[in-house]
């Protein structure tokens, strides 16, 4: 058997392990079977298309990001619909994949209660849905986590969950997704960061991990196949963290080099891919709150921040900023700020040696943060183990910049690709890191929000400006085609059944050769 055909078998076996009603073409959460991003059906996908040409069927869905998912011919996507204001509702919605028919929508109001702010970027309908043949399972800050029958939109079951809260208005991004039997989310923000597991059917709470430990992440939970069987591996604040899929216990951690991480791991087998490219807190708050460039972070600064200046700010984040604030002089500066908001468990993405120079005084902490902020990197983790499995299970780690701070890796066919803002492309061997070639055009600048995806022998990727980018496989770059949907797309396309899903701002469109 060709290694090639060989390595997407495995990753088929892999993938469809995961639910016991999954089928091979579903691509049922958030960049598909386990947040891959690998479709590994041989139907045919298009290559040339735009907002009219090979569009199966369209439909103006309202305002949102959140990617499209598929499962058992069902489309389910989210959107926020109406003015803004008491009258707006976020809707989910359900349509047949191959005829475009509207099967259903089920809204939900928004209330009279003002919305948070949310960056310009972000959507309230940001969170991408889960779903299986039986329910649809879609989390909206309003609403918590909910489960809807997938042939009628009926609610089975809803699970309120603590509002998020965001100091700098980037607002939710996280979206649940299935293993078996148990529904898992993970939502890293300002004030009460957890990690859930929920029983799919009845919506009972399993089990709960208080990650106080975490600043503001935006990382998807998979699953690793470990010698030790599935576990399930969350990044976060400087570790990646693998945990007991029954109880939640947190079995083994990993260094990382992040104050936070925005991309999701990739998993083949019980490898786990985790590129970052994150600042440190000091640098994150300069960049953000200090308006005057003297290095110094007041009250007034931090208020003045936020979109909404008037938005109240918890009793609970102040209490943070008291933590820092060793001389009680009311401002924030140098190492305060990183005893302000990295947890005193939790040194934030800091290497022991920088951490331990820093407490001698041999490094100096602004441009620590600088030089930190320059770097992204990407390592390869083998899951399991116990405790720290940093020196024992780190495959190999590449100091680079080539990954982006928010689009996730693709790992397929021995290849590691990466895309980064402004159309950058790079590509590394999965086995050993040798880049093959590195910061490549692919002929889109702009921004980018969505993460790649791959199909029938090529690499489909979405950007923030409307243009959809066809790269082929391969070890060389070669752009086949760049596509014009009209208007932005920041939800990552969905693959299933020869067909590409794109959610682009206010539509959902079904693409086919």
């Amino acid at each position: 058997m060709p290694a090639r055909t060989l390595s997407l078998l495995l990753v088929a076996v892999s993938l469809l392990s995961t639910s016991p009603i999954s089928r091979a073409e579903d691509w049922p959460q958030f960049r598909g079977p386990n947040s891959t991003g690998i479709s590994v059906s041989n139907k045919r996908l298009p290559v040339e298309f735009s907002a009219t040409q090979n569009v199966t069927w369209a439909h103006e869905v309202g305002e949102g990001i959140g990617s499209p998912v598929v499962a058992a011919g069902r489309v389910f996507t989210t959107a926020m619909v109406g003015e803004k204001g008491p009258e707006q509702q976020f809707v989910v919605f359900a349509f047949d994949a191959g005829t475009g028919k509207e099967l259903w929508r089920h809204p939900f109001p928004v209330g009279a209660e003002p919305l948070p702010s949310v960056h310009e970027t972000n959507s309230y309908a940001s969170a991408t849905p889960v779903a299986d043949a039986e329910r649809v399972y879609v989390y909206f800050t309003r609403l918590g986590l909910a489960a809807l029958d997938a042939k009628t939109g009926e609610m089975v079951w809803k699970q309120s969950l603590p509002e998020p809260f965001f100091i700098f208005d980037w607002g939710p991004g996280m979206s649940p997704v299935l293993h078996g039997e148990t529904l898992f989310f993970c939502q890293d923000d300002d004030l009460s960061p957890a990690l859930y597991a929920f029983d799919r059917k009845s919506g009972r709470l399993l089990w709960q991990d208080d990650r106080g430990d975490m600043a503001v992440s935006y990382s998807h939970p998979v699953i690793a196949q470990t010698k030790q069987g599935p576990q399930l591996v969350v990044a976060g604040t400087g570790r990646l963290l693998g945990y007991d899929i029954e109880s939640g216990k947190r079995l083994w951690a990993s260094e990382l080099f992040c104050r936070n991480i925005k991309t999701t791991p990739v998993v083949l087998n019980d490898l786990v891919y985790v590129s970052v490219e994150s600042s440190g807190i000091s640098y994150q708050w300069r960049a953000q709150a200090d308006a005057n460039g003297d290095g110094k972070i007041t009250r007034d600064e931090v208020r003045n921040s936020r979109m909404n200046k008037e938005a109240p700010i918890p009793d609970a984040f102040w209490k943070k900023f008291e933590r820092g604030d060793v001389n009680g002089d009311g401002i924030l500066e140098g190492e305060e700020i990183d005893k302000a908001f990295l947890d005193p468990r939790n040194q934030g993405g800091l290497l022991a040696k920088d951490v331990a120079a820093r407490a001698q005084g041999e490094v100096d902490a602004s441009k620590f943060d600088d030089d930190q902020q320059k770097e992204g990197s990407f390592q390869v983790v083998r899951g399991g183990g116990s405790g720290d499995v940093t020196k024992t299970n780190v495959l190999y780690k590449k100091v680079t910049r080539a990954p982006d701070h928010v689009v996730s890796p693709l790992v397929v066919n021995g290849r590691v690709w990466f895309i980064k803002g402004g159309g950058v492309a790079s590509c590394f061997d999965a086995q050993t890191g040798k880049p093959l070639w590195e910061k490549k055009r692919i002929g889109n600048e702009g921004a980018y929000l969505a993460s790649p995806v791959y199909g029938d022998g090529k690499i489909y990727i979405a950007g923030q400006n409307g243009f959809v980018v066809v790269l082929k496989d391969g070890p060389e770059l070669e752009v086949l085609a760049k596509n014009d949907m009209g208007e932005a797309v920041t939800g990552t396309p969905a693959i299933a059944d020869g067909r590409l899903y794109v959610r682009s701002r206010n539509k959902l469109f079904c693409i086919a050769p």
